[in-house]
């Protein structure tokens, strides 16, 4: 808990400074994005790999910061382990700072940190079924596009450390989307 408290501390302190800091030059600007995302995890000796959706509400303070929230459900995974099978999937929610650094017109590289909850679902063949639920902190970088004003595009890579999941130890995703700027 005080490693969530530190973060959100840290998240809506970046927030005011972004915001503050370019008040006069920049109108605050909410938006809604979906991904799709690919992710692999380290999980008990296998390798489960996800596709899903990711649903995000964001807010741009700058044109060098934003954050946003964001909702992920993925698809199940079937790996085999010994003389059974392991099936899993997750749902994840959480909040992310992004930075900007414009590079090109339209075009922006991006950084970004945040925590979300985990809840994986798993299931060893025959008859062990549980559930996992942890913090992931996740860390990433990425390219941002801007069609126009209100349509943009991106793709992102993220590295996720899990905490209190147990048989989960990280997770590597991958995810393209789109949004629009209001």
């Amino acid at each position: 808990m005080k490693k969530i408290t530190i973060f959100l501390t840290t998240a809506l302190f970046t927030a005011a400074i972004g915001f503050s800091a370019h008040a006069d030059s920049y109108n605050y600007v909410p938006y809604v994005g979906v991904d799709y995302v690919f992710s692999r995890a380290n999980a008990f000796g296998t390798h489960p790999e996800h596709h899903g959706g990711v649903l995000r509400l964001g807010s741009e303070y700058s044109k060098y910061f934003s954050t946003e929230v964001f909702v992920t459900q993925s698809t199940q995974d079937k790996n085999n382990i010994g003389a059974g099978s392991l099936k899993t999937s997750y749902f994840a929610y959480g909040l992310d700072i992004l930075a900007y650094s414009p590079a090109l017109s339209g075009v922006a590289l991006l950084a970004t940190a945040g925590i979300g909850e985990y809840n994986y679902k798993t299931k060893f063949s025959p008859t062990d079924r549980h559930h996992e639920r942890g913090y992931g902190y996740r860390f990433g970088g990425g390219i941002k596009y801007a069609f126009d004003e209100h349509w943009q595009t991106r793709f992102v890579s993220r590295y996720v450390n899990f905490d209190k999941l147990d048989g989960y130890d990280h997770s590597m995703e991958y995810s393209f989307g789109v949004e629009y700027h209001f």
